[in-house]
């Protein structure tokens, strides 16, 4: 699950609960009872990639259970996630194989990541982008962004530029496209009211977004994605469980 407002608790077993706060992710492993929390007073976002995991090993499956569930999330991360979202939502999902490696990568990923923590991405880079997480709705520029990774606009650009190829401003726009895709096809909020939730500043120009990311209208692909999941409710034979699901919540309590 990636976290991209607010905080999620997660209660595995008789464990210690632990805290997923926005710009992170965590992994939910097969085989166990977790309860789902959220802080109080505050609205938690998340996307919840779930697939049938290819090729894993009794081996791999042990160090899962081993290392810390959470970790930040990285441009990679976010990215593979998104993918996997588009894919099931524009039914491009070759009877759920498609998603299922796509988890399975971001799978792959996750454990690639822990095992270089030393060459996580510089901490001006994870601020900005904490920062655009929680304000992707917001009306926020370069400097307030730079602002907050306590570097100058210049040098934050090229920090991305080098480690992630690509700009401040173009990460805050592909995590708007996202988010607006996210509630599109989870909510039955108006085109307009989730284009200004997603920061936005006119439907048109969120359409245009939307459709050069799926090449689809927001509205054509809100109708074919709830087509595609009323007609998954009726498919018994459908060969993998496979879902890239994303939902929004507002939770007075966790």
């Amino acid at each position: 699950m990636l976290i991209h407002a607010g905080t999620m608790v997660v209660h595995v077993d008789d464990r210690a609960p632990y805290a997923v706060p926005a710009g992170q992710m965590c992994i939910l492993l097969p085989g166990h009872t977790e309860v789902i929390g959220f802080a109080e007073g505050a609205e938690t976002r998340q996307t919840l990639v779930r697939g049938d995991l290819d090729e894993l090993t009794p081996q791999m499956n042990r160090w899962l259970e081993a290392v810390r569930p959470t970790r930040p999330l990285s441009s990679a991360l976010t990215y593979m996630a998104r993918e996997a979202l588009i894919t099931e939502q524009t039914r491009l999902t070759a009877q759920g194989a498609l998603v299922d490696a796509l988890a399975t990568a971001l799978l792959w990923r996750f454990i690639a990541e822990f095992e270089n923590l030393p060459a996580a991405l510089p901490a001006p880079i994870e601020d900005a982008r904490l920062f655009i997480h929680r304000n992707v709705q917001s009306d926020i520029d370069l400097t307030a962004i730079s602002a907050a990774a306590r570097v100058s606009p210049e040098h934050l650009v090229r920090l991305f530029r080098q480690h992630m190829n690509t700009t401040p401003m173009r990460y805050l726009w592909d995590r708007r496209v996202t988010h607006g895709i996210e509630l599109l096809t989870s909510s039955g909020l108006p085109v307009g009211s989730i284009a200004a939730c997603s920061g936005f500043k006119t439907s048109f120009h969120f359409a245009r977004k939307v459709k050069e990311a799926t090449g689809l209208s927001p509205t054509a692909l809100r109708a074919c994605n709830w087509s595609q999941h009323s007609t998954d409710a009726n498919d018994d034979h459908r060969p993998s469980q496979a879902a890239a699901r994303s939902q929004e919540r507002g939770e007075a309590g966790g």
